[in-house]
């Protein structure tokens, strides 16, 4: 049975989403945004009903992460590189792993599933490793 309502779709590619998702975490870690204003900023912009805890989802999922992998590597917008955005799906996997106290995670991503319980630290120093070894991380 389909639902009683069409589904919203953004007015954004995937690239956009992830490009608008990963601007608003950066600026709201850099202090520019609120969680109120940035929840504001991503529902004009994306053109569906996000919030920050949907961003944070996005930014640590498959689509996102292919995404912001297929920009060219000398991409940049506002200041920040594809680098930028990518750390910004870093932070947000590590988040959605780890962010509730009941140990349960906020998103089935696989890229979060790879911090659970884990310090962003720790993932790194794995990702190294698997990267010498050819495994390599998922960003």
């Amino acid at each position: 049975m389909r639902g009683l309502f069409p589904k919203k779709k953004s007015r954004l590619s995937p690239q956009g989403k992830a490009i608008a998702a990963a601007h608003t975490l950066l600026d709201t870690m850099e202090g520019r945004l609120d969680e109120k204003a940035a929840g504001r900023w991503l529902r004009e912009e994306v053109g569906l009903q996000w919030s920050m805890l949907t961003c944070l989802q996005y930014l640590s999922g498959k689509e996102a992460l292919g995404a912001l992998k297929a920009l060219p590597n000398d991409w940049s917008e506002r200041g920040r590189t594809k680098q930028h955005l990518q750390a910004a799906s870093i932070l947000a996997a590590h988040a959605v792993a780890n962010m509730r106290q009941d140990g349960r995670m906020l998103c089935a991503s696989d890229f979060a599933h790879e911090f659970k319980g884990k310090t962003v630290e720790q993932w790194l120093a794995e990702a190294s490793i698997g990267a010498a070894s050819g495994t390599g991380p998922s960003v």
